[in-house]
C-alpha cells in the first residue's frame, strides 16, 4: 500500500526503517511511527492535497472570495453600521440581567439537543466514500484516520459559530450598555462555545451509540428544564452559557465553565473516535457528496431533501388522516393534504418552533432591535420550504406534469392552495407567541399582520422552488455574453431573491413601529401593511401562473431584437459595398 501511495504522489517507494535510521543519524529527534499504515495515510493525504491544489484555479478562487467578502462581509458591516437603534432603558437592562442568562441559555440547550440527535443518527462526521472504502478498511488505526476530519468538522463549526456570534454581538452593542468591541468579543466566544458544544455532543453520542429515542428524550427533558428556568427563575442547564453571552456589559469568572465544558466534550469525542460506526459513515458519505453537488448547482430543493435523509427523517407510510375518495374533493386538493398529513411529528414540531422563533424576532424588532426582522424573514422562508411540499413534489416530476392537459402555471397555482391553508395554524401559533412575549396589547396588531407576513414569507420559498423548474423553452445563452463580474453578480442576486422576498414580508413590523412612535394608530398602520403584503402575495401567485408565458415573450423579444440588429448590419454592409 505504501508503494502504491508514494507512486500516486510522484515519489519513489522508500523503506521506512532506512528513513528512520537516516533521521536518527542526522540528529532528528522526531518520533518514528511503528505502524507503516500511518506513513501511507500521511503520503496519501499529502498527494491528494497536492493534486487538488494543482487543479485549483487561484484566480477563480480569489474572485469567489472577493464576491463573498464584498457581498456578505461588507454587507453585514454596512447594515450593522446603518442600523441606528437607540439604547434600551434601565428597566430593560434590569430585565436582561434577570432573564437574559436563562433565555440565551436556551440556545445552548437546543444546540446540545441537536448535537445529541445528530450523533444518534450517524453524525457529525461525513467523509468521502473513498476514505470509507479504502482508508477505514485498511490496517490503520481508526482514530488516526478520523482525527483530521473530526478536527476539521469542529473547526468549521467553531468558525461559523464565532462569525455569527460576533455579528450578533455587534448588533447587541448598539442597544445595550458596553462597548461594541466587548460585545463582539463576548458574542464571538458565545458562538464559539455553541459550535464546539454541538460537535462535542454529536461525537460523544455517536461513540456511545445513543439510541434516537434516548437522544430525543434527553433533549426534550433539557429543553423543558430550561423553560422552567426561564419562567420560575431557577438554575438551568444552559444558564452559564447565556451568562457568558452577556459579558459585553458584565463579567463573571465562573461563566468560563461554559467554553471549558464544550472543549472537554470535543476532546472526549476525539478520544472515542475508534467507536465510530463504519455503516453510518458509508451512508453519510454518499449523501454528503450529493449535497455538495446540489449546493454547487444552487438547487436548494435538493439540499433540503438530502438534509432530511442525513437526519434519517422519513415521511409516514400512511397519512395521519385519510381523505375519502368519494368526497367530491378535487384531486390536487386531496393529494396536497395527503402530502402534508404524511409529515412526521418531528417536522411538524420543527415548523411550530420556526413560527415561534419568527414571532419572537418580530417582537424584538418591534421593541427596537431592527435587525431582527432579517432573521424573521429567514425563519419564515424555512417554514415555507417545509410547507410547500406538494408544490415541490410536482416540480420534482416534470414528465408527469407535462403529460397533463393543463398549463403548467395553472397546475402549480392549484398546488399552492393547500400549503397556504396549512400555514394558517402556524400563523395562529405566532400570534400566541407574540401575546406571551409582549402581552395582550399587541394582540390586535399581531392578529392583523400574522397571516400576510407568514404567506409572503412562504412566497420566498415558492420563488425558490418554481425558479428551479425545468425551462419549457430552454434557451441557455442569455447570460453567455455577460462579463464575468455581471454573471457572478447575477448568479448571487438570483440565489438571494427568494430570501429577499421573504424578508420583505417581515418589514411590516418596522413600519408599524415607526407609526406607533410617531403617535399614529398602530392598528391602522397594520391594516395598511397587511393589504400591501396580500397584494404582493397575489403578485407572487400571478408570477407562478404566468412565468412561462412571460419567459417566452421575453425570449421572443430578444430574438426579434437580434434579428433586427442582424438586418441592420447586413444593410450597412450592402451600403458600404455599393459605394464606389
Amino acid at each position: 500500500m505504501d508503494s502504491a501511495v508514494t507512486a500516486q504522489s510522484g515519489q519513489a517507494p522508500h523503506d521506512t526503517s532506512t528513513e528512520a535510521a537516516d533521521r536518527e543519524s542526522e540528529g532528528d529527534a522526531r518520533p518514528v511511527a511503528t505502524n507503516i499504515g500511518h506513513y501511507a495515510l500521511a503520503d496519501l493525504r499529502k498527494a491528494r492535497r497536492k493534486n487538488r491544489l494543482q487543479e485549483l484555479d487561484w484566480f477563480e478562487a480569489a474572485y469567489r472570495v472577493y464576491l463573498v467578502a464584498i457581498l456578505f462581509g461588507g454587507g453585514a458591516l454596512w447594515a450593522s453600521s446603518f442600523i441606528k437603534d437607540s439604547k434600551v432603558d434601565a428597566a430593560a437592562v434590569a430585565d436582561i440581567y434577570h432573564y437574559g442568562p436563562a433565555v440565551l441559555g436556551m440556545l445552548a440547550v437546543a444546540t446540545f439537543a441537536a448535537g445529541l440527535r445528530s450523533g444518534s443518527r450517524g453524525g457529525p462526521l461525513a467523509i468521502e466514500d473513498a476514505d470509507v472504502r479504502h482508508v477505514l478498511l485498511s490496517p490503520v488505526d481508526r482514530r488516526t484516520a478520523l482525527l483530521r476530519p473530526a478536527y476539521q468538522r469542529a473547526r468549521a463549526s467553531a468558525s461559523m459559530g464565532t462569525l455569527v456570534g460576533g455579528i450578533g454581538g455587534q448588533l447587541a452593542g448598539h442597544r445595550l450598555p458596553g462597548s461594541d468591541s466587548s460585545w463582539v468579543l463576548s458574542g464571538a466566544v458565545f458562538g464559539l462555545s455553541l459550535g464546539l458544544l454541538f460537535v462535542g455532543a454529536a461525537l460523544v453520542a455517536h461513540a456511545l451509540g445513543v439510541p434516537r429515542w434516548t437522544a430525543s428524550a434527553v433533549g426534550a427533558g433539557l429543553i423543558a428544564w430550561q423553560t422552567v428556568s426561564i419562567v420560575q427563575h431557577i438554575p438551568g442547564p444552559g444558564n452559564t452559557y447565556g451568562s457568558l453571552a452577556l459579558w459585553g456589559m458584565r463579567q463573571r469568572g465562573y461563566d468560563l465553565v461554559a467554553p471549558a465544558v464544550s472543549l472537554v466534550l470535543v476532546v472526549v469525542g476525539l478520544a472515542m473516535l475508534r467507536r465510530t460506526s463504519l455503516d453510518a459513515l458509508a451512508r453519510r458519505s454518499g449523501l454528503v457528496a450529493k449535497l455538495r453537488f446540489a449546493i454547487t448547482m444552487q438547487d436548494l430543493r435538493t439540499v433540503v431533501l438530502l438534509r432530511r435523509q442525513l437526519s434519517q427523517e422519513s415521511t409516514r407510510t400512511k397519512p395521519w388522516i385519510r381523505l375519502r375518495r368519494n368526497g367530491g374533493s378535487p384531486v390536487v386538493w386531496r393529494r396536497g393534504w395527503h402530502s402534508l398529513l404524511r409529515f412526521p411529528a418531528s417536522r411538524v414540531l420543527r415548523m411550530a418552533l420556526l413560527a415561534i422563533a419568527a414571532a419572537a424576532c418580530q417582537v424584538a424588532a418591534f421593541r427596537g432591535t431592527t435587525a431582527m426582522f432579517l432573521l424573521s424573514g429567514a425563519l419564515l422562508f424555512l417554514l415555507g420550504m417545509e410547507a410547500m411540499e406538494p408544490l415541490s413534489q410536482e416540480i420534482d416530476q416534470p414528465d408527469r406534469m407535462s403529460s397533463l392537459p393543463h398549463k403548467r402555471g395553472d397546475l402549480l397555482v392549484r398546488h399552492l392552495i393547500v400549503p397556504m391553508v396549512a400555514l394558517i395554524p402556524f400563523a395562529g401559533i405566532g400570534v400566541i407567541a407574540v401575546v406571551v412575549l409582549d402581552g395582550t396589547k399587541s394582540l390586535a396588531v399581531a392578529a392583523i399582520l400574522a397571516l400576510p407576513t407568514v404567506w409572503l414569507g412562504a412566497c420566498g420559498a415558492i420563488v425558490s422552488i418554481v425558479k428551479d423548474a425545468p425551462d419549457l423553452g430552454s434557451v441557455g445563452a442569455e447570460q453567455v455574453m455577460l462579463p464575468p463580474e455581471m454573471a457572478g453578480l447575477t448568479t448571487i442576486l438570483r440565489t438571494l431573491l427568494p430570501l429577499i422576498v421573504s424578508v420583505i414580508g417581515s418589514v411590516g413590523v418596522i413600519v408599524v413601529r415607526a407609526s406607533a412612535n410617531a403617535g399614529q394608530s398602530a392598528i391602522g398602520a397594520a391594516i395598511r401593511i397587511a393589504i400591501a403584503l396580500l397584494l404582493l402575495v397575489a403578485f407572487a401567485v400571478q408570477w407562478v401562473r404566468k412565468r412561462d408565458d412571460w419567459k417566452i415573450k421575453f425570449k421572443n423579444i430578444m430574438a426579434e431584437g437580434r434579428d433586427v440588429t442582424a438586418q441592420q448590419k447586413a444593410q450597412r454592409a450592402d451600403t458600404y459595398r455599393s459605394k464606389p
